[in-house]
């Protein structure tokens, strides 16, 4: 017979945890106590094990009767704070601890669940904390410190909990004394157990080895669906229904009542279809900073697009610009689960014929050409189980569509944005970034100025090292997406390789730099390796050691369509005749046309003479 054998909660979220031989249900369906304060760093992120390794080296004792906190670490002697008239130097000492200010806060009514949508208790079997204790040469309270779960179930064999939920849509309902709950998932672990709870050090490849070894030892019975990826243990739970004086007691029996619900077809990531050609109507401009707005473009005919895409795919743009028409590719800022319209974030560059002509001469009710979709620099939530997004300026227009993507369909995984911006007011989507931060509590949101003004109060200067380590100490688990100018894209993905990314991990869209005018030497590095042929054109001119194809053209006024400079919109292939070269990015490039010998001129650098059919 399963029963209840032990009971845990967890007072101050990330910090130690405390057995119990009883606990009161509140009506939320969490434990009272449980997770009731929690310390935030000044953007009001949670500061723990997850973002802070420094966690692990504090010591606390909860006392509910006289509501003092007990804190210590290897550093400090014991000090007792009471939770309500000493916050202030409650505060203060945390502050110290970690090098940074902090809060402290408390909810009372629901604590601060890990998942906001199953905030019920979570459960394991004392059998399968004893496996993974043997898996790793673990104390089996090491193994309990870890994975920090509120509910021990005994008397049965290890894994028995994964029959405590069902296919996606289906919950399984069980009663543990009086109080009945539904099994919703098996729960997401994060980068804490594979830390020492006392010390913060890693045991190296724990995620890898638990993964393959939670794989193997899987039940044949358990609904094998409900793992994307085998880095889950435990059950997260719901509560069915709150009744005074609820509460759970060591000796309770555990009696599975049956499945509820029915099951739900999975929402499937939206096509790529074939390029399509077409217009589309500017059904509305929006203002978003003092140079950036948003176009929202619209089927002609009042209907959905004519087209679909995928998060952080780009659409192709035709304009008239004195008396020539101007190609330019932009990302789509929007999400494909809304498909009435998409929307073009673009900011007005004093260089940017296309950009100015956006801002100053489209008005709603216009129609644009345009092609589309195209681009490989996408995300859907099938790729990995958590992402983190790097943008810089306008370069967080496709990391949006992500965003925008993500939550719209609830998706379970961690997101992290890493902003970085000039000033205050050139922070694109702030307000809703901050809306949807609340909403969603796996999206955190970090911004950094390189400009502050006095009054900002958050992080200043650009992403470095420093930063990438404080929010993701868990980056070698991580989907990496940069988006940014392409000298802070490149040096992110430097910083990120050595942080011990890698270079799978990275996807990388980068933007900016020009091109020289006809007749305009641009001589690369100084140092001529041979000459590039332009056989269609009948013109060749010395290459230089770092110059682009593009470039060289671009000399000779050798026409060669264009868009983004940075490889991705794959507008500027050309065929290479002869010799070789070589290039930072190429996705754009289908494998049969690396076959047929076509390159990307806009990256495409000369070992020696080459010739291209242009």
């Amino acid at each position: 017979m399963a029963y209840l054998s032990r009971i845990f909660i967890y007072p101050v979220k990330a910090l130690d945890g405390v057995a119990v031989q009883s606990s009161r249900v509140l009506s939320t369906g969490a434990l009272a106590d449980d997770r009731r304060f929690a310390i935030f760093d000044s953007l009001g992120q949670f500061v723990n094990g997850k973002r802070n390794p420094r966690v692990h080296l504090l010591r606390s004792k909860f006392d509910p009767n006289r509501q003092t906190l007990e804190l210590s670490s290897v550093e400090s002697r014991p000090r007792t704070f009471h939770v309500e008239s000493d916050r202030r130097p409650l505060e203060d000492w945390l502050s110290e601890f970690f090098g940074f200010a902090v809060t402290f806060r408390e909810n009372t009514d629901a604590g601060f669940p890990d998942d906001t949508d199953s905030p019920g208790p979570t459960l394991i079997s004392t059998a399968t904390l004893r496996a993974v204790s043997d898996w790793f040469g673990l104390p089996l309270d090491q193994v309990r410190a870890r994975f920090r779960t509120n509910l021990e179930i005994d008397g049965v064999p290890p894994f028995w909990e994964d029959q405590l939920y069902g296919l996606r849509g289906v919950r399984v309902r069980f009663k543990i004394g009086q109080v009945v709950l539904d099994g919703i998932n098996p729960c997401q672990r994060c980068v804490v157990p594979t830390r020492d709870t006392t010390t913060g050090a890693p045991i190296p490849d724990f995620a890898k080895r638990f993964v393959e070894l939670r794989k193997k030892y899987l039940p044949d019975w358990a609904e094998s669906s409900r793992f994307n990826h085998y880095y889950r243990l435990a059950i997260n739970t719901r509560l069915v229904s709150q009744e005074p004086a609820l509460c759970f007691r060591e000796g309770d029996n555990l009696i599975i009542l049956g499945p509820v619900g029915a099951p739900t077809p999975v929402a499937a990531a939206p096509a790529q279809n074939a390029r399509w050609t077409g217009q589309l109507r500017v059904a509305e401009i929006i203002q978003i900073t003092p140079s950036v707005r948003t176009f929202r473009l619209a089927s002609p005919d009042g209907g959905k697009l004519p087209f679909t895409y995928l998060p952080g795919q780009y659409l192709n743009i035709e304009v008239p610009v004195d008396g020539t028409i101007q190609k330019r590719c932009y990302t789509i800022a929007s999400t494909p689960t809304r498909p009435d319209y998409c929307e073009l974030t673009i900011k007005r560059e004093e260089t940017g014929t296309v950009s100015r002509y956006f801002h100053d001469h489209l008005r709603q009710g216009m129609e644009l050409n345009a092609s589309g979709p195209g681009g490989k620099f996408t995300f859907t939530g099938q790729e990995a189980e958590s992402i983190a997004l790097f943008a810089g300026g306008v370069g967080i227009t496709p990391l949006m569509s992500v965003i925008r993507y993500l939550t719209d369909r609830k998706w379970p995984g961690s997101i992290d944005l890493i902003y970085s911006a000039k000033n205050e007011c050139e922070i694109i989507f702030h307000n809703e970034l901050d809306s949807l931060a609340a909403a969603f509590p796996n999206l955190r949101i970090t911004t950094t100025l390189t400009r502050a003004t006095n009054g900002w109060p958050g992080r200043r200067g650009r992403i470095d090292s420093d930063l990438i380590h404080q929010i993701l100490p868990d980056l070698k688990n991580r989907r990496l997406h940069i988006c940014g100018p392409s000298e802070m894209a490149h040096e992110l993905r430097s910083l990120l390789e050595q942080a011990g990314a890698s270079p799978e991990q990275i996807k990388i869209e980068a933007f900016g730099g020009s091109l020289p005018g006809p007749g305009v030497s641009h001589n690369g590095n100084g140092r001529a390796i041979g000459t590039v042929t332009f056989a269609d054109s009948g013109k060749s001119t010395p290459i230089f050691d770092g110059q682009t194809v593009l470039e060289a053209a671009a000399t000779l006024g050798v026409p060669i369509d264009r868009g983004c400079l940075a490889g991705i919109c794959g507008r500027c292939k050309v065929r290479l005749i002869a010799g070789d070269v070589e290039m930072d990015e190429d996705e754009s490039l289908a494998p049969c046309e690396k076959k047929e010998g076509f390159v990307l001129a806009c990256q495409a650098r000369p070992h020696a003479s080459v010739a291209v059919e242009a």
